[in-house]
This record gives structure tokens, C-alpha cells and sequence, in this order.
């Protein structure tokens, strides 16, 4: 019980495994181990590999609530990262273009369009 005690004081800050947060697929169980999303909540440790596929959405949003962004982006090799650069740059380009031809911008949508194919070129 110490331990709890702790570790909800500890993590109570974050809002990640207290009560006041949302409860996710409390029901479902990981196929393999057979934890509980629950049981992450109250441990905030996963029972295998599986669980992350299981309790990916909820996961997410934990993630997103601290570090405002889930997806891992890490270091880039200085020597050999240029190809992983122009990647992610060309990524990134992408999702410029289709935010803004939602937001109805086609003249940024134009010039973005055309960097993507100079890039595509690029990455080939």
C-alpha cells in the first residue's frame, strides 16, 4: 500500500492515474497477458508487447495530455540522417498541404504542392 500511496502522489500531477481521468476499454482484457487498461491506470505498467496494441487510443491520449504530440521523433544520426530529414521534412509538407486545403487556402496549397514534388524527386 505504501507504494500506491506514492506513486499516486507522484503521478497525481500529470492526471494520467488518478480517478478524475477518463476510464478506457476498462473491460477489455490484452488478448496475451490478460491486463486490464485499469490495471495500467493503477500500476502504470503494461503486462507485455500485446497491450500496447491493445490499449493504443487510450495510451495516445495520455501521451498527448503530457508531451502534446505521440509520435516518437528521437535523434537523427548527423552523418547519415539526411535521407530521414528530407523524409520527415516531406512528411511534414504533406500535412501543411492537406491542412491547408481544408482550411480552403489553394494558393498555399500550390506552392506547397509543388515543393512535395520537388522533394518526391529528391527522395527517389
Amino acid at each position: 500500500m505504501l507504494f500506491d500511496d506514492f506513486f499516486d502522489d507522484f503521478f497525481g500531477d500529470f492526471g494520467m492515474f488518478t480517478q478524475q481521468s477518463p476510464v478506457y476499454k476498462s473491460e477489455q482484457k490484452c488478448p496475451v497477458c490478460g491486463r486490464t487498461y485499469s490495471d495500467f491506470r493503477r500500476t502504470g505498467k503494461f503486462g507485455c508487447g500485446e497491450c500496447y496494441k491493445t490499449f493504443r487510443e487510450p495510451v495516445s491520449d495520455v501521451i498527448k495530455s503530457i508531451h502534446s504530440n505521440a509520435a516518437h521523433i528521437g535523434k537523427i544520426p548527423a552523418r547519415s540522417g539526411e535521407k530521414l530529414r528530407k523524409r520527415r521534412v516531406y512528411e511534414d509538407l504533406k500535412k501543411q498541404l492537406q491542412d491547408a486545403v481544408r482550411a480552403e487556402d489553394y494558393e498555399t496549397a500550390a506552392k506547397l504542392h509543388k515543393q512535395i514534388r520537388k522533394m518526391e524527386g529528391e527522395l527517389k
